[in-house]
Parts: structure tokens; C-alpha cells; sequence
């Protein structure tokens, strides 16, 4: 696929009410770190956002090279989707992005809402896709490395896949818009989920990764810095090279609050978590901060204390 060097980037969100903000942080993440004036069209996939987190979204996003644009998935289609409490619809949205985007949109770069973009995104959107279907990172979690360890798919071998196979992470992708749609992957991914319940433990990334098995390529690690990296002491805990480890862990593109910690809640302590009061900081969020009534607040420190944790609002 050629993408001229003028053409314009466009980057895919997916949020409910509840994450207006965190997308919001996202894409004013993505940018502040767009060193030229190259148009930047933000698509936001969502539904049930009220008017005034729309408003507020557009005022964080207000840029002479930005354009939004809205859609609205088709929720009927995700029936069989399976959510939790950390986990809602929203996250499956992504899968509908080439059937949602107009049909001009040959590619997008999609990221989750709890990211926080540190690099100059033209340079993501630069990387020649060649005939993959998505370009990603591989997820970091040294359980879930390939589809055959111990969070990959339950049921590679039934699916017919290999165990070396690697199984990525679904955070940030670069997506063949146009080779995903021509072959309608998006319904596959989502008749698997509806053939596949019983399988199925990382919702529609494992979906994602059971359907493109083998048919993607792998990003550079420090496009999606995983909050799992910061849990191993070296390396050689891992399964990256010494030299990548060190990339992601100094030097990310990407930093991915991937756990259920997350720096807009309490108790997150992700290396990293300031950065997102950075960003969120050049939104109509300017300014906001976790806090508390006293009462709720030293009911806080006394649990937090009673399990050893030290913490700080900040």
C-alpha cells in the first residue's frame, strides 16, 4: 500500500461517557507530537457520549490541521460480545473501524483511550504496511507472547494455528483499511466471537488475534510501551532483546496504561502516570486531579496503609 507523503493521518478512537476524558488525553497526546502542520483527522467511534463531553472533546481538539469526525457503531452487531467490569462494548468498536470508515480511508492508526503518545505520530503512520492487515507490538505479557503460552488462545490448535504464532497486542494498530475491508474481516472476527464464548478470556483481542493469525507484522516495541514491562526486573525476564528492553523502558513512543490501574483512578503507580496529567492538562480538562473529601481520604490512607502501599494523589 503507497501513501503519498502529503496525505493525511488518520487516527481512530473508540470511547463511551466514561472514557471522554481519557480519549480526549489521547489525542491531545498525539497532537502535541505532530512536528508539522500534516492534516491529522481524528474519527471517534462512539455512542451514548453526552453533549457536553462531545463539546469539551472538540475544544481539546481544536487545531487549524485537525478535523473530527464522528461515527457511530452498530452495537447490534457486537450482541454476542462479551464485557466485564473493566471491559465494556467500547472496547469492541475497533473492530468495526473499516466498515465505519468512508470508503476514502485506505488506513488508520487506532489507539486505545488509555495511551499516551510521546513521538511524533507521522512516523507510525509512515511505516509501510505492505500486504499485512494490521502492524502491531506483541503483547509484552511473557504469558501471552504466542498464541500457544499460557494467556495466548485456549484453542490455537483447533483454529489450526501455529504455536509459534505470535499474539499481539491490541492497544495500538496499524490497520489495512482497505485489505480488512475488501476481505470483510470484520464480520469473521465477529463470528468468531459469537462461535468461540467459551474460549474466549482477552475479549475481542483474542478474537483479533485468532482471525489475523500469521497476517500481521510486528511494530517496533516502543510504539506500545505496555504497563507489564514495568513488572519484570531485566530483560532477561522477558521476551525481548536486551537492546529492545531498554528501548521500551527508556526511550517508548508509546507508553500504555495496559492494567486495570489507570492514572485517572486511585492507587495507579505506573512510572509513567504523570504524563497523563501532562496531556490532559492542554484539554478542556485542564487542571483536573484525583480528589477526595477529607473523610473519603483518610478512609483511603488507612486502607492503603493496612496493605503496605504508599501513595500520593499526585
Amino acid at each position: 500500500m503507497l501513501v503519498t507523503e502529503k496525505s493525511p493521518i488518520v487516527i481512530v478512537g473508540c470511547a463511551d461517557d466514561n472514557y471522554s476524558m481519557p480519549l480526549a488525553t489521547t489525542m491531545s497526546s498525539v497532537i502535541a507530537n505532530v512536528s508539522s502542520q500534516r492534516q491529522v483527522i481524528i474519527c471517534i467511534i462512539a455512542d451514548k457520549i453526552t453533549q457536553a463531553n462531545k463539546n469539551k472533546i472538540l475544544k481539546s481538539l481544536s487545531k487549524p490541521n485537525v478535523i473530527i469526525e464522528w461515527l457511530v457503531p452498530d452495537e447490534a452487531k457486537l450482541a454476542h460480545a462479551i464485557i466485564s467490569r473493566h471491559i465494556t462494548i467500547a472496547s469492541y468498536y475497533r473492530i468495526l473501524i473499516p466498515e465505519l470508515l468512508p470508503e476514502k480511508y485506505q488506513k488508520a492508526i487506532y489507539l486505545d483511550s488509555d495511551v499516551i503518545v510521546k513521538a511524533n505520530i507521522e512516523k507510525l503512520w509512515d511505516t509501510e504496511i505492505a500486504d499485512n492487515y494490521v502492524l502491531a507490538v506483541r503483547d509484552m505479557d511473557i504469558e501471552a507472547t504466542y498464541v500457544s503460552s499460557p494467556k495466548g488462545l485456549q484453542n490455537y490448535q483447533q483454529l489450526g494455528i501455529a504455536p509459534d504464532c505470535k499474539y499481539f497486542n491490541g492497544g495500538v494498530l496499524v490497520i489495512n483499511v482497505e485489505k480488512w475491508r475488501r476481505d470483510n474481516f470484520s464480520q469473521e472476527i465477529i463470528n468468531y466471537i459469537t462461535n468461540n464464548q467459551q474460549y474466549i478470556r482477552w475479549h475481542d483481542q483474542d478474537a483479533m488475534n485468532a482471525v489475523i493469525a500469521g497476517k500481521w507484522s510486528e511494530l517496533d516495541p516502543r510504539w506500545n510501551s505496555q504497563a507489564v514491562i514495568h513488572s519484570y526486573s531485566s530483560w532477561k525476564e522477558t521476551s525481548l532483546t536486551e537492546e529492545m528492553y531498554n528501548n521500551v523502558i527508556n526511550d517508548s513512543y508509546i507508553v500504555h496504561f495496559s492494567s486495570s490501574a489507570k492514572p485517572w483512578k486511585l492507587g495507579c503507580k505506573h512510572p509513567n502516570r504523570m504524563l497523563f496529567f501532562q496531556y490532559i492538562d492542554l484539554t478542556a480538562w485542564a487542571g483536573w486531579r484525583i480528589t477526595f473529601s477529607r473523610k473519603i481520604w483518610l478512609k483511603v490512607k488507612d486502607m492503603m496503609k493496612k496493605k503496605g502501599i504508599s501513595f500520593s494523589q499526585a
